[in-house]
């Protein structure tokens, strides 16, 4: 198994994103975010995530993968910090790839609902949480595929 670079891992996000059945294969859950991996290769795993408003995953890594996604509807905002908190907003078709161990919050900051499409290379096997202090990110632990999600 390879792991692939970061950008065609990108490529890769953006090819399967064109796809028009991605936005009816999860329903937008008002409350909770929703998810399915749609694929896995030898090389990489595809995941389509639902954001209700104001959804946001909370500060985490993919541990040893190296990862991109793109929005297919609605906004999302990516918060990382690396000496300063830096946001992003992204809109449909804005897309965003990152190294192992890199962490980051992914929020929906809006009132519609989000729909994203996720790579991760290797697969996902874990994933660690952090706390954020305003100054330093602090891990809280590691969650493990196949136990926490």
């Amino acid at each position: 198994m390879t792991q692939l670079a970061v950008l065609p891992l990108l490529e890769v996000v953006r090819n399967h994103a064109a796809d028009p059945d991605l936005h009816h294969l999860l329903d937008h859950d008002p409350y909770e975010r929703s998810w399915i991996r749609l694929l896995t290769t030898e090389d990489y795993e595809l995941w389509l995530i639902s954001w209700p408003a104001g959804a946001a995953t909370d500060w985490h890594d993919h541990g040893s993968s190296s990862g991109a996604f793109t929005v297919l509807e609605g906004r999302l905002t990516e918060h990382t910090f690396d000496g300063g908190l830096r946001l992003v907003d992204l809109a449909p078709g804005d897309g965003k790839a990152f190294g192992a161990g890199y962490a980051h919050d992914v929020r929906n900051a809006t009132d519609a609902p989000a729909l994203s499409l996720h790579a991760y290379s290797p697969r996902l096997h874990t994933m660690t949480r952090f706390k954020f202090h305003g100054d330093r990110l602090e891990a809280l632990g590691v969650e493990k595929a196949g136990e926490e999600w």
